[in-house]
């Protein structure tokens, strides 16, 4: 059974850049334990093994398991937001550059892996401690398109479209990741799929 941290000591905390460089090491080991495991069959003790730490630096950082998926599902969150914008910056359309939006979300879903399965999956229970993260970003997500289309376009783009965008993807990329594991070219389809299905839903709106 896992056993909380002892309290910490002012002498026990080491510089910030140390602490963080640990922090993400727990954050990548956490990752493949997960992604090969799955959540429900992944344990602490499988996080220690795969980032090489020990029980106690582990509680210095994270309360347990759920904190440390937690952790990984923001970093990915942030980094597809950051992306999302930067594709949508550029000149074009607004069609072309939600398009280049999504197109950002499939690159990152075929190069991160089966972790991507986990935390959706996981995201979608709405008594998960990812699901309010997955609501909140939704509705960020949908805002910038919104702000995106009509800074190009000059004219609204009605919010359920897209959000309809952002559904759809969730919900064809975690079917072919659970029916169709590792299957790159199953990936590629759904992604031309995608494209498609985006570009009819805006240019319909």
């Amino acid at each position: 059974m896992d056993t909380t941290a002892t309290a910490r000591h002012p002498q026990d905390s080491p510089p910030a850049s140390r602490r963080d460089q640990t922090r993400l090491r727990i954050i990548k080991g956490g990752a493949c334990a997960f992604a090969a495991r799955g959540f429900e069959n992944t344990s602490v003790q499988s996080i220690l093994d795969a980032a090489g730490v020990s029980r106690r630096t582990f509680y210095l950082h994270f309360s347990d398991k759920s904190a440390v998926l937690s952790a990984i599902y923001e970093r990915s969150l942030k980094h597809l937001l950051a992306c999302r914008h930067e594709a949508m910056k550029h000149p074009g359309s607004g069609i072309q550059r939600l398009v280049r939006a999504q197109a950002v979300y499939m690159d990152f879903v075929s190069t991160a892996g089966p972790i991507i399965r986990v935390i959706t999956s996981e995201a979608l229970r709405p008594d998960g401690a990812l699901h309010g993260m997955r609501l909140a970003m939704h509705q960020q997500i949908e805002d910038m398109y919104c702000a995106a289309f009509e800074e190009a376009e000059g004219r609204r783009l009605d919010p359920m479209v897209a959000r309809s965008i952002i559904l759809l993807s969730e919900s064809l990329t975690l079917h072919v990741l659970m029916q169709h594991p590792g299957d790159a070219a199953k990936l590629a389809h759904a992604s031309a799929i995608l494209k498609t299905q985006v570009e009819q839903l805006l240019a319909a709106d």
